[in-house]
């Protein structure tokens, strides 16, 4: 009996961001040999060898032209043995996959083959929230992904959250079983021993620019606080994703103006984004719908408090600790948010009570998913 995972959309996309990054961290601290790498081609599995984990775990521990090089080399299938799976094999499906080939593949998979195969489940949005996506292709494509882990016996979820909308909207069910993984929150580096007090009046925002994180309501709050509030600025760092013209164009607006108080920085690397999180009062992070919500752990685990809506899956479990939640999600509540951190005592308790805070690590994540794994196994 033995332990697989299907990393054949990694291998077909290696970047290091979105779920790539939850497949790279599972390699990074799986133990050597833990699992036998395969890959999905022409309706078969092909077992690579376990070289590859090694290679995918350096990547991100390192990232670099060389390391995507080395896993192109080791993910090929020209010389790889097709893999028979046993009854008493399991396959971890680590991924989320439009494929329709894939797709196909599972479709037409027998139930008691299906019962093997272990898929983690990161949300349901396209499903929950349509109107945040921005091609009605994607949905058609994803809605296949649905239907096929909608027969699945042994799904793992990322939050309670997307667990209990998987049984609620898409299996019908009353039953809420299933292990709940909650993903790490130290990707962005090691954490800090103390508090870093006294920070300067910078507030945060990160990620990709789009509707469903409010960036529109943010800027609505800052843009007469950094005329009013000396000291004060906003930054939004992420990528111009699918917002209005005419907002992607103020956003630049206000950026190119050196006496506006607000930076735009798009495409950070980690290291940029870690050091814009430290040097902030407070990251901010609004999104209505989540899956999970990384940002916020990371910069938590960073020692930075976060002004939060309250619909954020990976605060859940954290109480108030660090975090400022904003309810009503509306200009008012915003605008006291900010003016709470703006004193210095509140800022620096909230400050003081991330660094305190127990967060999930990648490690035991990885943890998590090989014993949930090997539960089936025995």
């Amino acid at each position: 009996m033995s332990l697989y995972i299907d990393l054949t959309e990694f291998l077909a996309n290696p970047i290091t961001s979105g779920i790539q990054r939850v497949v790279g961290q599972i390699c990074r601290h799986m133990p050597p040999q833990a699992a036998i790498p395969i890959r999905l081609q022409s309706g078969r599995y092909f077992a690579l060898s376990h070289s590859l984990i090694s290679a995918v775990g350096r990547h991100f521990a390192n990232p670099g032209q060389d390391g995507v090089a080395e896993i192109r080399r080791l993910g090929a299938v020209q010389h790889a043995a097709t893999v028979q799976l046993s009854q008493l094999d399991t396959v971890l499906v680590p991924e989320v996959f439009i494929d329709q080939e894939r797709i196909a593949f599972f479709r037409n998979m027998p139930k008691y083959e299906l019962d093997r195969y272990r898929f983690i489940i990161y949300d349901l949005l396209p499903l929950t929230h349509p109107q945040y996506f921005p091609t009605s292709g994607f949905l058609d494509d994803i809605y296949g992904y649905f239907r096929v882990v909608g027969r699945a016996r042994c799904c793992g979820f990322i939050s309670e959250y997307t667990r209990d909308v998987y049984y609620g909207r898409l299996r019908r069910s009353n039953c809420h079983d299933g292990v709940v993984l909650p993903l790490g929150s130290d990707f962005l580096g090691t954490r800090p021993v103390m508090s870093v007090l006294n920070r300067p009046l910078t507030f945060t925002v990160i990620g990709t620019v789009e509707p469903r994180k409010n960036h529109m309501l943010i800027l609505e709050v800052f843009e007469p606080l950094l005329r009013q509030i000396p000291g004060l600025h906003l930054s939004f760092v992420g990528n111009m994703g699918w917002v209005e013209g005419d907002f992607a164009q103020k956003v630049h607006a206000l950026a190119n103006d050196q006496s506006s108080g607000f930076q735009f920085h798009s495409a950070p690397d980690d290291g940029a984004i870690r050091t814009h999180i430290e040097r902030s009062r407070a990251t901010i992070y609004l999104s209505p719908a989540e899956g999970y919500g990384l940002p916020p752990v990371e910069s938590l685990w960073c020692g930075t408090p976060v002004i939060a809506s309250t619909t954020i899956p990976s605060l859940r479990r954290l109480g108030s600790g660090g975090i400022y939640y904003v309810e009503p999600l509306d200009v008012v509540q915003l605008r006291d948010a900010v003016l709470r951190f703006v004193d210095d005592g509140y800022a620096n308790r909230k400050a003081t009570e991330a660094t305190q805070l127990a967060l999930p690590t990648w490690q035991s994540f990885t943890q998590e998913v090989l014993a949930w794994c090997e539960n089936r196994l025995q």
